[in-house]
């Protein structure tokens, strides 16, 4: 629940009406607010406040609730979801709501109450001593901009809202305040023309000047961002002629989802994504490179291809990230991620929870070191993938800095990409980090049962045997004497997101691919050390069972798929993409898999274990409306299904 920023914002809040979108009858408070920069300046910040903690795996329900992370339990000692988790095991309701970001409750705030701040703020902000006109300007484009963020994120959960452009009067009858949901085109079509009065206002910096007091305020390039994920989620199946939804329609009959494909949508979310791209990289915005200087002196390309993709996630203030959410919750996130391989993470446990793990459903997504899928490159023993290989001779010298000689692992960890190993960690894997000061002798892991790193006790382990290198910051020391945990700034959109999306977009718009759909998907892979001097078109041609994949419309449309599962994984974009294309019930139906973490060695660990099964509904695509808001409001129309 969100910590409110000033005690005047906690009297208006008190006197509340409990309709979602009724202004508060507690207008000289309001006036006091208004009265001066100061206290305005903290409303805006209490309309910046209702931003959900990305990093925080409750409030961003997407990193746990669809097929990428799994936890041991919902609840012991040491955890406490019963909110995300058990969305994850298919157990929502409509009775009431898990993650209620319509009414508030378990485990979400009330959405419509951040607009109504939003509205507030909007319709009170007129001439205030102090406020000079371009700051004004600035907090309105802001302001404006997070009113349509916050319709978006309650679009992508329960299709069509109704649209809360202004207030209600708290004298307003009851037939006002009982509201309809509007359909989604409308919605979508309102949350663009927010946006695009923000973006023509050009009130809005291109980028943060003051990045340590300022930095997670919304920029020019953050906003035309915006923009292109809700027009892409307009164009995507879901929302674009889903004939599963044919039977959802309002009081007078109309569809509340529009039952005819557009391919225009795809073409207006083209246009958007490159325009944002062109902004971002105008004001400075490029893909992460690691360049940092190490205490240890210099690393060789291997380490260095690792760090720019982990720090990509935990460099502060890089030049990748278009929006994100500072330092909030990322020292929790990254105690649940952190494994343990030395006495000292054993005695500080707190610090090295181990329990945000990786499934074998997501580690099996991860390209061979060729750069396609491990089923597609017949130079990989696909078949025999969880077969167990001794690491030594030849093995060992080309994983050198990613598997620790003299060990015995699945070969399923032999021989991928450069992502897969940054960004998951497994038994007999190196993890690099500075508690290291010797790159020929990187700690790894050790994830057995009754190993360091694996199940000991009923408490705090790796229920798939895997571990989640990427959301941990690489210069975290965990010693007895020095446990410092690095914050880092979590990101909501990155330019490699914009460069997948415009890939994805383009694609569709298209009958053949050309050019323009291989540029920004070409950079992301290039990123990752994937088609070295070449492109992905020759690589799926030399490496490929399928090698002209790349070169049709369906085939392309899988590789943009896979490549944004690979690039932006354990992000909590994995969960919005597969509903938004309409393949969630292919991906979440499937069991929760990882190895036998009761296994002592290695006959006994490396055995795939199905973990859970879950099926994923027709239904599942929305959220339910909570039966009290249901019978308190007639006009209402449940989501199908529920």
């Amino acid at each position: 629940m969100k910590k409110y920023i000033t005690i005047v914002f906690v009297i208006i809040m008190s006197s509340c009406s409990d309709y979602l979108d009724v202004v508060p009858d507690n207008l000289a408070s309001i006036d006091i607010v208004f009265n001066n920069r100061a206290t305005a300046g903290q409303f805006l910040s209490t309309c910046y406040s209702y931003v959900p903690e990305h990093a925080q795996i409750e409030q961003n329900f997407a990193m746990l609730a669809g097929d990428e992370v799994w936890y041991y339990t919902e609840r012991d000692f040491y955890v406490n979801n019963v909110t995300s988790f058990r969305l994850a095991k298919g157990l929502q309701n409509a009775t009431d709501p898990y993650m209620n970001y319509w009414e508030g409750g378990r485990g979400a705030f009330n959405m419509f109450v951040a607009i109504r701040d939003c509205n507030i703020f909007l319709e009170n902000l007129t001439d205030i001593p102090g406020l000079k006109l371009n700051e004004k300007n600035r907090w309105i484009a802001e302001v404006k901009t997070l009113k349509a963020f916050y319709h978006f994120w309650l679009l992508r959960m329960y299709g069509p809202i109704p649209i809360t452009d202004v207030n209600i009067p708290v004298d307003a009858s009851p037939e006002e305040t009982d509201v309809y949901r509007d359909p989604v085109d409308d919605v979508v079509n309102y949350i663009v023309k927010l946006l695009d009065e923000v973006i023509e206002s050009n009130a809005l910096f291109e980028n943060i000047s003051f990045i340590n007091t300022d930095y997670g305020r919304l920029t020019l390039p953050a906003a035309k961002a915006i923009k292109a994920k809700v027009l892409m989620l307009s164009a995507s199946p879901l929302f674009n002629g889903n004939t599963d939804f044919a039977g959802f329609v309002d009081a007078d009959g109309n569809h509340l989802i529009n039952q005819l494909y557009d391919a225009q949508k795809w073409v207006a979310a083209k246009d958007a994504c490159l325009d944002a791209i062109r902004t971002a990289e105008a004001s400075g915005h490029n893909l992460y490179t690691f360049t940092d200087l190490l205490p240890i002196g210099e690393i060789n390309d291997v380490v260095r291809t690792e760090l720019t993709q982990r720090a990509t996630i935990t460099d502060r203030f890089n030049v990748e990230q278009i929006w994100g959410v500072d330092r909030s919750w990322t020292g929790d996130l990254q105690a649940w991620c952190q494994p343990r391989w030395t006495s000292e993470h054993s005695s500080l446990f707190n610090f090295t929870k181990k329990s945000h793990a990786p499934t074998l459903n997501m580690v099996e997504d991860y390209y061979t070191v060729h750069g396609v899928p491990i089923n597609e490159d017949p130079t990989w023993d696909y078949n025999q993938r969880y077969d167990v290989v001794s690491v030594s001779g030849q093995i060992a010298d080309d994983h050198k800095y990613y598997i620790q000689s003299g060990v015995t692992t699945a070969k399923l960890h032999t021989y991928r990409e450069p992502r897969f190993y940054a960004t998951v960690g497994f038994d007999g894997g190196k993890w690099f980090s500075l508690e290291s000061d010797d790159l020929e002798d990187l700690p790894y892991i050790n994830a057995k049962a009754g190993q360091i790193s694996g199940k000991v006790g009923f408490e705090i382990y790796s229920i798939t045997g895997y571990f989640t290198k990427k959301l941990v910051n690489y210069e975290n020391v965990i010693t007895v004497n020095n446990a410092a945990i690095v914050g880092y700034t979590f990101p909501i959109i990155r330019l490699s997101d914009l460069y997948l999306m415009h890939a994805e977009a383009a694609n569709e718009v298209k009958n053949t691919p050309d050019a323009e759909v291989y540029e920004y998907i070409q950079k992301v892979r290039h990123k990752a050390g994937l088609d070295v001097g070449s492109d992905l078109v020759t690589t799926w041609a030399t490496y490929s069972n399928n090698p002209s994949k790349p070169t049709t419309k369906e085939g392309m449309r899988d590789i943009i798929r896979q490549e944004r599962r690979i690039e932006l994984s354990f992000e909590g974009q994995r969960y919005w993409d597969l509903r938004r294309m309409k393949l969630a019930g292919e991906y979440f139906s499937k069991p929760i898999r990882g190895w036998n973490i009761n296994g002592t060695d290695t006959e006994g660990f490396y055995q795939v274990k199905n973990i859970f099964f879950r099926d994923f509904l027709i239904k599942d695509y929305l959220w339910p409306i909570g039966q009290n808001e249901m019978i308190r409001n007639p006009n209402l129309i449940q989501s199908p299904g529920w």
